[in-house]
């Protein structure tokens, strides 16, 4: 007698299909076409699963172990599957997955498409499709496949569907850029010095800081402290200090009355032509410009603030 082996019907299982008629009419929308769902399910406890696809699945998978152990193969390459990690698989690629006999795991999974849906299963490197999951996001994983099963309680209508790719989105985005486990801007056991000195650098706009201070604030070599300020945030220390300047200039000039030269003291520049120059080098438009620009926009700042919002 062959081993046993089950697709699905486990004892307090979830399960959802969007009826492909349903799915294609949908995913025409605007906020559907870059992110959808097609399948989604928990399994707990699942004994005996087990799920083999010669082809692969039209969609890509997302699998999220919460609980005991399995195991997937792609490629001929057998891989474990353990509590808090979690395994991407992309469309089309054939595959075999399955629960441990002695411990069987409890899974949270969901079938998915769409152009961001490339994207994020693209972000693992080439023949890797597992990653860790540390327990916060595991947690916030956890309450956000649920949010979808009960919002799929009301049935296939289009503003669920919407709510439930919404919440998808912010899984994934979770999954791949909130997550210490496996984001390299946030793994580096030195994060918190980093973000303890971008506090540091916010609570000190009215004057000029040192990269040396900036350093000796982190603990760091000048060189360390350099290399990984610019892993988390993408800037060097003293552009996102500028940055960080420039962003508060912009709020001064939002709601208040105060002038360049004022405005430019309060971010540590003495020289209000100086100031001048560095915001319209880092925000495109000077600062009579940017606040003639809310004038004229009845109080709502112009395209330029958006594209500088970065932090």
């Amino acid at each position: 007698m062959g081993p046993i082996r089950i697709r699905e019907g486990f004892r307090d299982q979830i399960l959802y299909v969007v009826p492909r008629p349903i799915l294609e009419r949908m995913s025409r929308h605007p906020l559907l076409y870059h992110l959808v769902p097609t399948d989604i399910g928990w399994y707990p406890n699942a004994r005996y699963h087990y799920c083999e696809r010669e082809n692969g699945a039209p969609e890509h998978i997302l699998i999220l172990c919460m609980d005991g152990e399995g195991w997937y193969e792609i490629k001929g390459d057998r891989h474990p599957l353990r509590k808090n990690e979690a395994v991407i698989i992309p469309r089309n690629t054939p595959h075999v997955y399955g629960a441990s006999e002695a411990a069987p795991w409890s899974i949270h999974w969901v079938h998915f498409v769409g152009a961001s849906a490339d994207y994020f299963v693209h972000h693992l490197p080439d023949d890797v499709h597992s990653l860790a999951v540390d327990p916060q996001t595991a947690a916030d994983l956890d309450r956000l496949f649920r949010d979808c099963y009960e919002s799929f309680l009301g049935s296939f209508v289009l503003q669920r569907m919407i709510y439930i790719s919404q919440t998808l989105h912010h899984l994934l985005g979770s999954l791949f850029f909130n997550n210490r486990a496996f984001s390299p801007t946030l793994r580096t056991s030195r994060f918190h010095n980093i973000q303890e000195t971008v506090d540091f650098l916010r609570q000190n706009l009215d004057r000029p800081i040192s990269l040396d201070e900036m350093a000796d604030h982190a603990g760091l070599s000048k060189s360390h402290f350099v290399r990984l300020f610019k892993e988390q945030t993408g800037y060097s220390p003293v552009d996102y200090f500028i940055h960080l300047k420039m962003q508060h200039a912009c709020m001064l000039l939002s709601v208040t009355d105060k002038t360049n030269r004022e405005i430019g003291l309060e971010v540590g520049y003495d020289d209000p032509y100086y100031f001048s120059r560095i915001f319209k080098k880092v925000i495109g438009i000077s600062p009579s410009g940017y606040r003639s620009g809310l004038e004229q926009n009845q109080g709502h700042a112009p395209a330029i603030e958006a594209r500088q919002a970065w932090r």
